[in-house]
């Protein structure tokens, strides 16, 4: 019975998809259907196989028409990484399906198997060597087809662009040396279950040899099931759009789905992927010998065991017949975007000390011949990329989730910081620091080791920070500032001196005051920020000292016990420059801090921000009664999946009061005000702080959690609204190598990175915008002209209780008058999560400047650099730019040859690092120029002298 009605439904959607032959076949397929009837209505079992075989007869006519429709078979495993267990489990249940996948090659010798993810193939290598070993000979006999590209099936919207180019480099190095595959013979990206795919995927994926994409999730809109995914760049991969779902099973209901894929695109091949998923399985003998019986089917598509490869090149000949989709892949899961905070602010974290580590040990290795840590620089990195799989950097797992991927990040946060510690200390060393006086202080033998050489406990470095330990004797402390990043930064670092003189208490210490020398002979005011003591009577001050450093490279100052005189560098004031008493504050009028930029005044009942001013254009960007950087409470109505997805609020408390207010810091340098506010059971500390020189006004969050969500209770949510006096305002958002311009205002819950722009018009009509960065947060919504980031949910499935702890984000609201370029806001983004990094020496002779630039020359404005690191191969540097206005460039980078020797030749790259057949970098004076296509990629491989 399965059988006849399978084909006498096929029979009928050959009809449809034949009408030319629909008067021949019409009668046909009424006489079978009537079999098809009676048989049903209660004919005996011994007439069964008679009745087929009339009714097949009688469809005989079709036969040929059926055969002529292909189901490629694609056996596959979906394999999520720690989702609902722990790792263990995924070990085990990886081991598990390969062992099952080798029996089934074993017995039957056409079926083949499709696996994506690194990840799963170095488990496998590291915990079953044997079992590795049997599927290098399978891949190698071409029936395991290796369909991993990224060392996870990854998030494609919250993952920045490096962590996708370096998901891309390290699966090709790994699946060269373990299976010999060339990037050209696994050129399938494998993302069935991804929640949304950003616009620059193709762009990406183009450069590193990837031309055919497989998803199920890109969306509520519609999509043909194959089109070509075109990026703004004009990159392309060929998509296939699951439609029946990446589990399933192979039976005669596939047949429908035959159909339908033939009536949307014209093919007569469709690609059926089965097999057992998401805790693994992979395929069964119950399919593979459901496909053998009915490919001996008359009336039914022919029935292959195939690989993905195979399939798509069927689709490949069909490539300029296909649509075009030039947009983004979203929105799928918007509860995703914040879920288990903790989880996104270490991949935040994580992205970021990589990236540093890269810059600062390429530093290291060509200013002073240290070793490049590759090694070790990679499987941190790798550490980082695992965390980006679809359930763990969305927050969708259990606590098990969460608990292993902090591990991860603590041990790439380990390696990252002493790489970046052991690199910068060893360049710090090797300055000429003479500026700052004769070494160390003339002082008996027997006093030398005194507390100066002590404060050795690692300070500063609970999230993988640079330890603020000085091992440096009393006198005058030489303090060296890097900048990780490849643009001039003028900004306040804040810095930290040991044990001055030898005080005999806090007290004694509280009252020292400092300055800073500079090499050029200037001398700064350095301006207290905190006095305390550290792991026994270890006495330090935290100081605020302005600098500029040049793009990927460092500048040097000596702090000295002294007090200033002249007239102050700083430009911060408190309420108009009169006496701000630190403390509770009274009943005067709104507190306000300003610097040479903007002046902000700030609302009593909520301590948000009720104005905010641009000094130079005098434009307001905060409306009238609606202050900014003001915190919401929410709860949200119960639902399933409340870690995956929204639901309507049933309650909301906005603003939230205020429970106090007061200055922090007040000098010259930065002031900082502090509001306290009770959000149910929770506790916040929102701090703000104005700096000098620096046009951004900083909030920081710091909240004791205790809120929890339950299917009784919904989803607890602290958001934090910024509205803006903008007209017309639209958003711009942070993709992976891009931006993005969404035309969404109705509280539509987005995925951004480190920044979401507001833009619109100011009074007057002037064009204007706001400007908000973060360190951690990914979910962002605009309601009009209000844009929300979402700090906290409280979900409770899987994870029952994913929230409760200590939660510090950082943000910070940059308001502009006139349009912010996409390059700039970039910048601006890479800087607030990427701090400049200090480290501390001694006054000595050194063969290198006391500062200098790394990179000299970069143009034009619109093309960004990405990393600077060193190849993985040869002895090469790396340098990746893009560019961001829309506007083909030719790219200018140059280096300094004092820090990194003279450039002797150059070739571009894709982004494994090969160098293009027709590459356009050409050396220009010490470095290079490359053509970079509007919203484009270019990688550059850069020769240089040996020093």
């Amino acid at each position: 019975m399965e059988r006849i009605e399978a084909e006498v439904a096929f029979a009928r959607g050959l009809v449809e998809l034949t009408p030319g032959r629909a008067t021949e076949w019409n009668p046909l397929v009424a006489q079978a259907e009537a079999i098809v009837k009676a048989l049903k209505a209660g004919g005996a079992a011994t007439d069964a196989a008679t009745a087929v075989a009339r009714a097949e007869a009688l469809l005989a006519p079709l036969a040929r028409e059926a055969k002529s429709y292909t189901v490629h078979s694609v056996g596959h495993a979906h394999i999520d990484m720690n989702w609902m267990w722990p790792w263990p489990e995924t070990v085990a249940v990886t081991n598990d399906t390969f062992t099952t996948v080798l029996k089934l090659m074993d017995e039957f010798p056409d079926f083949c198997f499709t696996q994506s993810q690194a990840s799963v193939y170095a488990l496998a290598k590291r915990y079953n060597p044997e079992l590795f070993e049997k599927i290098r000979r399978r891949v190698a006999e071409g029936r395991w087809e290796v369909a991993a590209v990224h060392w996870v099936e990854g998030d494609k919207n919250l993952a920045s662009g490096e962590a996708l180019a370096r998901h891309l480099l390290y699966t090709r190095q790994f699946m060269k040396a373990e299976f010999g595959l060339e990037p050209e013979q696994a050129s399938l990206d494998w993302e069935p279950d991804t929640f949304g795919h950003a616009e620059t995927m193709p762009a990406v994926l183009a450069r590193a040899g990837v031309k055919h994409y497989y998803m199920c999730r890109g969306g509520p809109f519609e999509k043909p099931p194959v089109f070509l995914w075109e990026a703004p760049d004009g990159s392309r991969v060929l998509v296939n759009y699951e439609t029946t779902w990446y589990l399933n099973r192979i039976g005669p209901h596939l047949a429908k789905s035959v159909v339908e894929f033939s009536k949307k695109t014209g093919l007569r091949d469709w690609m059926n992927v089965f097999g057992v998923g998401d805790h693994g399985g992979g395929p069964t003998r119950r399919d593979i010998l459901a496909g053998h019986e009915m490919n001996t089917w008359p009336i039914f598509p022919r029935w292959v065991f195939t690989t993905a490869r195979q399939y798509y090149a069927i689709l490949d000949a069909q490539r300029d017949k296909l649509p075009v989709l030039k947009r983004e892949l979203n929105f799928e899961f918007t509860g995703c975007y914040t879920t288990q905070t903790s989880i996104k602010r270490f991949n935040r974290l994580g992205e970021s000390q990589a990236q540093d580590t890269e810059a600062t040990a390429a530093l290291a290795w060509r200013a002073l011949g240290r070793p490049y840590p590759g090694d070790q620089i990679r499987e941190a990195w790798i550490d980082i990329l695992f965390g980006q799989f679809h359930d763990i950097l969305p927050g969708s797992g259990v606590r098990a989730t969460r608990e292993y991927q902090s591990g991860l990040f603590q041990r790439s946060a380990a390696t990252f910081g002493t790489i970046r510690t052991s690199a910068l200390r060893a360049i710090a060393d090797a300055l000429d620091t003479s500026f700052a006086g004769a070494g160390a202080p003339a002082t008996p033998p027997q006093q030398k080791w005194d507390r100066a050489m002590g404060a050795g406990a690692g300070r500063g470095t609970e999230a993988g920070g640079l330890s603020s330990a000085s091992h440096q004797l009393d006198g005058p402390r030489v303090m060296a500032a890097f900048n990780p990043t490849a643009h001039a930064r003028s900004e306040m670092v804040r810095i930290t001196v040991w044990d001055v003189a030898n005080p005999k208490s806090l007290e004694e210490m509280k009252k020292k005051t400092f300055i800073a020398r500079t090499p050029d002979g200037r001398v700064l005011p350095a301006e207290p920020l905190d006095t305390g003591t550290y792991w026994g009577d270890h006495y330090y001050s935290d100081l605020a000292v302005p600098v500029t450093v040049g793009p990927m490279g460092y500048a040097s100052f000596a702090i000295e016990e002294g007090r200033f005189t002249g007239e102050h560098p700083g430009h911060v004031k408190v309420n108009g420059g009169q006496a701000a008493p630190l403390g509770e504050l009274s009943k005067a009028p709104e507190p306000t801090i300003e610097n040479e930029f903007v002046v902000a005044r700030f609302d009593r009942a909520t301590g948000g921000v009720a104005s905010l001013v641009d000094r130079k254009s005098g434009l307001e960007f905060v409306p009238r009664g609606q202050p900014a950087a003001v915190l919401e409470y929410l709860v949200e109505k119960p639902r399933d999946m409340s870690a995956w997805s929204m639901a309507d609020p049933y309650m909301r408390l906005y603003p939230v009061p205020v429970a106090s207010l007061r200055f922090r810091l007040a000098n010259p340098y930065v002031a900082s005000l502090e509001a306290k506010l009770k959000v149910a059971d929770s506790d916040v500390t929102v701090t703000y702080t104005l700096r000098s020189g620096e046009p951004a006004l900083e909030v920081a969050v710091h909240a004791v959690w205790l809120q929890r969500g339950s299917p009784e209770v919904g989803t607890p949510k602290l958001r934090m609204l910024f509205p803006t006096a903008l007209d017309r305002a639209a958003g711009v958002y942070e993709i992976p190598f891009g931006t993005i311009a969404r035309d969404l205002a109705q509280g539509e819950e987005v995925p951004s990175q480190r920044f979401a722009d507001v833009a619109g018009l100011a009074a007057g009509g002037r064009p204007a915008g706001v400007l908000v960065l973060n360190d951690s947060k990914y979910g962002h919504s605009l309601s009009g002209s209000t844009l929300a980031v979402t700090l906290i949910r409280s979900s409770y499935e899987p994870d029952i209780l994913p929230e409760i702890g200590e939660h510090d984000v950082r943000m910070a609201l940059l308001p502009h008058a006139g349009e912010m370029t996409g390059a700039e806001m970039i910048r601006r983004g890479a800087a607030f999560n990427r701090p400049l990094q200090v480290v501390g020496t001694g006054a000595h002779a050194g063969r290198l400047p006391a500062a200098s630039p790394g990179l000299t020359l970069i143009q034009p404005a619109g093309v960004v650099v990405s990393a600077v690191k060193k190849a993985e191969s040869g002895e090469d540097l790396v340098i990746r730019v893009y560019e961001t206005q829309g506007v083909a460039s030719s790219a200018v980078v140059e280096v300094n040859a004092e820090l990194f020797g003279r450039v002797t030749a150059v070739a571009e790259a894709d982004l494994l690092e090969r160098p293009l057949e027709r590459g356009t970098a050409r050396v220009r004076n010490n470095g290079f120029t490359v053509e970079v296509p509007a919203y484009g990629i270019a990688t550059v491989r850069v020769r240089l002298t040996v020093k």
